[in-house]
């Protein structure tokens, strides 16, 4: 026998030029859950940007009802846990919908077969662990010294604590957190360190879970076996570019073994052209992909167009006319990168001999004018530094 859950990454809700773009990801995940009869889905925190509007409530509220609703009618649990942008108390609103569980503290769930015999002998605890807010954690006399370290510790000890004192011990462990784990890799390819109560990846192990499923962490990954970031449900910035979102199908075992199959999101792309000026004329540069679309002016991607030059090369690459080239792109960006000529001038001020020239030099090699009265403040200034001597 086993229990098939559906994994979510961070959905960061936001009205706006992306906002589409999730709701048609969200949609999609309705439809793997169907196909895949899951018996329950994990949210994995960061439902929202940050504070919700009325639209972004009602959106995330027709996907949770949608998800909870499983073929034939059945209840299915949908549960989550509060991330580090979701703001306190936002999250209750969706306490009374059926089948829904939203936890900003700690707790541990049971989760069994969908359809008849759901209650059987068989079941997942699900341990959800919140994004770990220092105050909570003083509060249940857990912080010790002030500091992330003594948090991180007063975390680790809490979550073996849940484990140890769980009904059902022989049930498969199944973890769903909004954490930052040590020594994970962000999209702008950094290790995460400090800023948080971090937890340890021999801490998480020493859960002994079937499965740990995290949050919080854009960039899908790896930390060990059985212990991923799901990642963001769809690209935010330019910094993830390159990433393949996407959801997961965790199927846990009677015997208390796990399996997660990843599925591909098809989420709005986000592209940079780099472009530059040899020989007097404008080059441009596409990953493959792109060079298939780059005829059609990139469609429906959220495009950015950087340029490096020099100033006198700056009219080589008209605004107006890269707008018209891609206005075919979801959204476009422009970004200038020049090398000011005062940086090809600066020998002009290293040459000077006397204060007063490297002055006037820096002003010339940067526009700015010299008057007489900057002078004679330096003037006075190199009086003041020789009588201190």
């Amino acid at each position: 026998m086993s229990i098939r859950f559906l994994l979510v990454g961070d959905l960061h809700l936001r009205e706006g030029e992306q906002f589409e773009d999730i709701k048609s990801c969200l949609a999609l995940a309705g439809e793997v859950a169907d196909e895949h009869q899951v018996d329950a889905v994990l949210f994995a925190g960061d439902f929202y940007e940050g504070k919700s509007s009325e639209v972004e409530r009602a959106a995330l509220a027709a996907v949770l009802s949608d998800l909870s609703t499983a073929p034939g009618d059945l209840l299915r649990p949908v549960i989550g846990v509060k991330g580090n942008h979701d703001r306190p108390r936002e999250l209750e609103v969706f306490a009374g919908f059926p089948g829904v569980r939203i936890f900003d503290t700690p707790w541990i769930e049971t989760v069994h077969t969908l359809g008849p015999g759901s209650m059987g002998p068989f079941g997942v605890d699900v341990l959800c662990a919140p994004w770990p807010e220092k105050a909570f954690l003083a509060a249940n006399g857990h912080a010790g010294e002030a500091g992330d370290q003594a948090g991180s510790a007063a975390l680790a000890a809490m979550l073996r604590g849940m484990v140890a004192a769980r009904e059902h011990p022989e049930r498969p462990l199944v973890v769903v957190a909004h954490l930052q784990v040590l020594g994970a890799i962000s999209s702008s390819a950094q290790p995460l360190i400090g800023k948080a109560i971090e937890a340890t990846l021999g801490d998480l192990q020493d859960l002994g879970a079937a499965a740990i499923i995290l949050g919080h962490v854009h960039k899908p990954q790896e930390l060990a076996p059985g212990i991923e970031y799901v990642g963001s449900l769809t690209v935010h910035d330019f910094g993830e570019e390159a990433e393949q979102k996407r959801i997961g199908i965790l199927t846990v075992e009677d015997d208390g073994t796990a399996a997660v199959e990843w599925i591909s999101v098809p989420c709005r792309r986000w592209v940079t052209i780099e472009a530059e000026v040899l020989d007097g004329q404008v080059r441009e540069y596409t990953s493959a992909p792109l060079a298939e679309w780059y005829a059609q002016g990139v469609p429906d991607v959220n495009l950015r167009y950087r340029f490096t030059c020099t100033e006198e090369e700056q009219h080589l690459f008209d605004h107006a006319e890269i707008t018209r080239r891609f206005a075919a792109a979801h959204t476009l960006k422009i970004v200038p990168v020049v090398d000011r000529a005062e940086r090809v001038r600066a020998a002009e001020v290293a040459a000077a001999r006397s204060p007063e020239e490297k002055l006037k030099a820096w002003g010339a090699a940067t526009g700015t004018a010299i008057t007489e009265s900057h002078v004679e403040k330096l003037h006075q200034l190199e009086s003041e530094v020789t009588d201190a001597r």
